[in-house]
């Protein structure tokens, strides 16, 4: 009988793009690649299947592709909305009790969610939405910047 934790020596035929850039992230997070591995099978082994491990990870993905969708749409109306303020010539609004530009109230903010967001967009259309809907909105802060 052994007693403790007996390591065994395997060989994996892993693609060696993937094992490279595994190995960055665990490097990066101090792990050891053995170590990460390890912990990867106990999660499946606790789970009882590694499929199941799988399709978590797939419903995650798709649960945060969705939030950044929402997220890039949120950004989108606030957008639409600085547009449609500034061609009616509305460009102040009150934020706690002060009138502030539209450009800083509204632009700004769902300017930078939306460049954050859309990268990790994979709908086309809603990327060509945003692409049309971000150049107006440029338009119109320079109409507001250059008075």
């Amino acid at each position: 009988m052994v007693k403790g934790n007996v390591k065994v020596q395997t060989g994996m035929r892993i693609d060696k793009l993937v094992f490279d850039r595994f190995k960055e992230i665990c490097r990066g997070e101090r792990l050891m690649v053995g170590e990460a591995v390890q912990h990867l099978m106990e999660t499946c082994l606790g789970a009882g299947s590694v499929a199941a491990i799988l399709r978590s990870q797939v419903k995650e993905t798709v649960a945060q592709g969705k939030a950044d969708e929402l997220r890039l749409k949120g950004a989108l109306a606030c957008l639409k909305g600085f547009i449609k303020a500034v061609e009616e010539g509305e460009w102040y609004v009150t934020v706690k009790d002060r009138a502030t530009r539209v450009d800083q109230a509204i632009y700004q903010p769902a300017y930078e969610t939306a460049i954050v967001t859309l990268p990790k967009i994979q709908d086309v259309q809603l990327i060509q939405e945003a692409e049309r809907v971000l150049e107006k909105a440029n338009r119109c802060v320079e109409k507001i910047v250059g008075q």
